[in-house]
């Protein structure tokens, strides 16, 4: 039997850990995505944090999913029983402006067209609400850090 080694891919220059996307802008017209944050990433080699936004291009809205978990009887992020939903990205980008203050990214997987974000989505409400989101990303173009001067 022949054996094949997958190459591991490089180490990005920048993480998304700690960034709060306060808006998700998806343009029909290039079918991007960009990600809007409030205080920016961080630049992995200078260990700093930099500000900017991320955008994604050529997305497939129709084979973009995102999982938002409720906790019950235990705090949001921890072991323990959820209700929850799947929805397209589509049906959150529509919903986010009402029902939602913001997202803040725990971690993040981007692999063979597809970029993975895990974190914790702020509900609106008289009492805001923690919940765990997982943002599932289909795209073909590219992955675009928009650093700021």
């Amino acid at each position: 039997m022949k054996k094949y080694i997958k190459e591991k891919s490089k180490d990005p220059a920048f993480s998304l850990h700690d960034a709060r996307i306060i808006d998700f802008k998806f343009d029909y017209d290039s079918m991007s995505l960009t990600l809007v944050t409030d205080h920016g990433y961080v630049n992995i080699a200078k260990n700093e944090m930099v500000e900017g936004n991320i955008m994604l291009q050529d997305i497939s809205v129709e084979d973009s999913y995102v999982y938002i978990l409720n906790y019950q009887n235990v705090l949001c992020g921890n072991v323990g029983s959820f209700i929850g939903e799947k929805m397209t990205l589509e049906t959150f980008i529509e919903a986010y402006p009402s029902k939602f203050l913001g997202f803040d990214v725990i971690d993040e997987y981007d692999g063979y067209r597809t970029f993975i974000m895990n974190g914790f989505l702020s509900r609106k409400g008289e009492i805001p609400e923690d919940l765990e989101a997982s943002f599932e990303i289909y795209y073909k173009g590219d992955f675009v850090y928009q650093v700021r001067d």
